[in-house]
């Protein structure tokens, strides 16, 4: 190791986010990486700011070509950070509880020293990042439904607010689709809340497995959902909404209680604000549910071949069996 401490760091082999500058005394390493390392990890409680400072400080003993960090709040890549020849992964352990699993990459494969000294500048992180997923957590507690886990309002507030505006930077199109369920009071009514909840847990997980990760998926409250669709997905939303309704009205629980969703959707139109786009897709909505039930109701954009922009999917649902997502 100290060996690998003392040599010089080779700029044309350094990493794009490593630190150009060293420890040059093998005598001051222990400042160099545990109260520098720890101090400055300390500074932030962003996971993505803190690998980013542990990512300068690997860089300077290893020659790395990048970092991706694994936590249950999701995937980090450090600043600048490519594929390499070789992979070294490694999981962070505290007081027995694995708190990420972290990749390196090098076009070099990793030695047992090296190897080495990556745990011991892992060990200097352990603290400082079980801090930032304490954070992590509280703030998907603030922005989740804590019964379906989607995004709750505030989150589709910040999230439509942001959806619109890098719409218009990328001259891109955006789509919004909500989407409320048939015959919801009934259930409740008649066999209970519990029941009822146990069908909105079904209908998210449904919307999950319809749609990809990337698609931005909320719950008001009650039976009441939104979809934010951007880019391709938004091109192609009419098909993502008729594989969302499929999915839940063939869903064999909501086939049991009679349970379908009807649906609205609208596409951002120029100079539109983002109150009368929400109030297009609601409007939709109104009008989906007014035609009947497991009904879909399309605004803003051209749609051949439908009556009014309205797709009905009672009559497919007869002769389709039930389906479990």
């Amino acid at each position: 190791m100290d060996n690998m401490m003392n040599r010089e760091l080779a700029l044309d082999v350094a990493p794009s986010y490593a630190a150009l500058n060293r420890c040059q005394q093998a005598d001051s390493l222990p400042d160099c990486t545990e109260q520098t390392l720890t101090s400055q990890l300390q500074t932030s409680l962003d996971i993505q700011q803190q690998l980013d400072i542990f990512s300068m400080y690997v860089g300077r003993l290893l020659s790395i070509s990048g970092i991706r960090l694994n936590t249950a709040f999701g995937e980090h890549s450090a600043a600048g950070s490519s594929n390499g020849a070789y992979t070294y992964k490694s999981l962070l352990v505290l007081n027995q509880q694995c708190l990420a699993e972290v990749h390196y990459q090098s076009d070099q494969a990793f030695s047992p020293m090296q190897q080495r000294d990556l745990l011991l500048l892992e060990s200097e992180w352990l603290f400082a990042l079980r801090n930032a997923l304490v954070v992590a957590r509280l703030q998907q507690m603030a922005l989740k439904d804590p019964l379906t886990a989607l995004g709750n309002r505030r989150f589709f507030d910040d999230s439509f607010a942001k959806a619109i505006q890098l719409a218009r930077r990328r001259q891109q199109p955006c789509a919004l689709l909500l989407l409320d369920l048939d015959n919801f009071k009934q259930l409740n009514d008649n066999f209970g809340h519990a029941m009822g909840d146990e069908l909105l847990i079904v209908v998210a997980d449904c919307m999950r497995d319809a749609l990809r990760q990337t698609d931005s998926l909320f719950r008001f409250g009650g039976d009441e959902f939104a979809v934010i669709l951007n880019d391709d997905d938004a091109d192609s939303a009419d098909l993502v909404a008729r594989r969302l309704l499929k999915a839940i009205n063939q869903h064999h629980k909501c086939v049991q209680y009679q349970i379908s969703a009807s649906a609205g959707l609208a596409f951002l139109q120029p100079l539109q604000l983002a109150a009368q786009f929400f109030a297009a897709a609601d409007k939709a909505l109104y009008e989906a549910k007014a035609a009947g039930k497991a009904n879909l109701r399309q605004v803003g954009r051209d749609t051949p071949g439908m009556a009014a922009g309205t797709v009905n999917f009672a009559t497919s649902l007869a002769s389709s069996p039930p389906v479990s997502c």
